[in-house]
């Protein structure tokens, strides 16, 4: 009887183990699911997301070519311009299909995408019969107008986006592309425009492998390299500087500096002991200076460097300012060859230094001018104002150069940098800015 009894016991205590077992097995089955599940409702989420972000980058650019093809209705660089508002309306459509929103709900947008395509044919059709582009100005004008507004709306649900308050899988159910009807959540990556230049024209340069301003110099040491590092930065009190190794290609050398009131990353080139760049990491306090003195504290440092510049942009932003110099030729301006510098708005100090521009491209060039300036105001737009008139050397994207006159003109509260080629006046290229929160860029 007892032994009746413990294998009833056994048989039980198998039979909840068992069970135990199979609610485990369940449970983590369950929790696999959910995960996957969970995983896979973030993938989608993301890729909504990202198409969401797509259709905003083409909604800018077309914003942008549109407000440019306004001011140079006719000739190559019109036809550049139309082809890049084809494509891009076309890449805007595609996104819109990607979202998750019912056909209905954008038809009009997506009707309004393909007359802008439509548009952009029928006009480069007509410049290649030899008529004008000034007949189309209205249109260009009324899309520029309508893309600007939708685009808007669109920037919105993207700043919103950027502050995790907007949920992709609720807004997309209520027109992402505009009349938002709460706030509600997800998360956004920054949106590129197109040639964007945060800080003034032909911010980037031009990236080549021949450091020019380095040729035929003589090569220096480590130890030179530091003392060269510590005596840029006496405002710091260096106490030790360390190198952290040599770059590929310009050998370059990058060094840490540790000081008193703050750190700094500075590279060096190996050939003729030139500050490439460098950065300063220290506590800001409250603003004290203004554009003129940032500037002349900027232009100071950059001839104790050697870069013999002037200033061409300046943009304040948190505490900081970011002045770009150039050399000056003849009066000339030479874009390729700029210096950036950080200013400290507390107390003038420099923060940060990239030169790599001007060392890969300064050299002497010629700069004459052969067409009149005064020529210039009569070869630009009727509609635009022109305000200032300079020369300007200018990278272009094909590596090369061009001597042009820079035309900075304004239409409609818009302001333009329009580069004329020097000797036969055709336009070579047409940048405008933009206000942002940090201040102006130039696209």
């Amino acid at each position: 009887m007892e032994q009746k009894i413990e294998r009833k016991k056994r048989g039980w205590l198998i039979t909840a183990v068992s069970l135990m077992v199979f609610s485990v097995c369940v449970t983590a089955s369950l929790a696999v699911a959910l995960m996957h599940n969970d995983r896979a409702q973030k993938i989608i989420e993301n890729t909504y997301e990202q198409n969401l972000y797509d259709f905003n980058d083409n909604l800018n650019n077309i914003e942008v070519n549109l407000s440019k093809l306004m001011v140079a209705p006719d000739g190559k660089y019109a036809m550049s311009l139309l082809t890049d508002v084809y494509s891009e309306a076309q890449a805007a459509s595609k996104a819109l299909d990607n979202l998750p929103v019912f056909w209905h709900d954008t038809e009009e947008t997506e009707g309004f995408l393909n007359r802008i395509a439509d548009f952009a044919t029928s006009y480069q059709v007509a410049l290649l019969a030899g008529k004008s582009g000034r007949s189309f100005n209205d249109n260009v004008e009324n899309m520029y107008v309508a893309v600007r507004r939708i685009n808007a709306e669109i920037s919105d649900s993207v700043r919103l986006v950027s502050q995790n308050k907007l949920d992709i899988r609720k807004i997309t159910a209520e027109k992402p592309y505009g009349y938002r009807k709460n706030e509600k959540t997800i998360q956004h990556k920054a949106v590129d425009y197109p040639e964007m230049i945060y800080d003034g024209p032909f911010s980037d340069g031009r990236a080549d492998d021949v450091y020019r301003l380095l040729e035929g110099t003589e090569s220096i040491t480590l130890q030179q390299a530091k003392d060269i590092a510590a005596a840029a930065l006496p405002e710091l009190q260096v106490k030790a500087v360390n190198s952290l190794g040599k770059t590929t290609g310009e050998p370059l050398y990058e060094l840490s500096v540790q000081g008193e009131k703050g750190d700094a990353y500075v590279c060096i080139s190996e050939r003729g002991g030139k500050i490439v760049s460098m950065s300063v990491s220290r506590p800001l306090g409250a603003v004290m200076l203004g554009e003129a003195s940032a500037t002349a504290c900027a232009k100071e440092y950059a001839a104790k460097l050697g870069y013999a510049t002037e200033p061409v942009w300046y943009l304040p932003t948190g505490g900081v300012a970011y002045v770009n110099l150039a050399p000056v030729q003849d009066g000339v301006v030479l874009y390729p060859d700029l210096v950036k510098v950080k200013v400290a708005l507390d107390n003038g100090e420099i923060l940060g230094l990239e030169a790599k521009n001007y060392c890969l491209n300064h050299t002497e060039r010629d700069v004459k001018l052969t067409m009149n300036r005064a020529a210039v105001p009569q070869m630009v737009d009727k509609r635009l104002e022109v305000t200032g008139v300079r020369g300007a050397v200018i990278p272009m994207a094909n590596g090369k150069e061009r001597l042009c006159y820079e035309a900075i003109c304004e239409y409609k509260g818009i302001e333009y940098f329009i580069y004329l080629d020097a000797a036969n006046g055709e336009t070579v290229k047409i940048m405008r800015t933009v206000d942002s929160e940090q201040g102006k860029m130039v696209m």
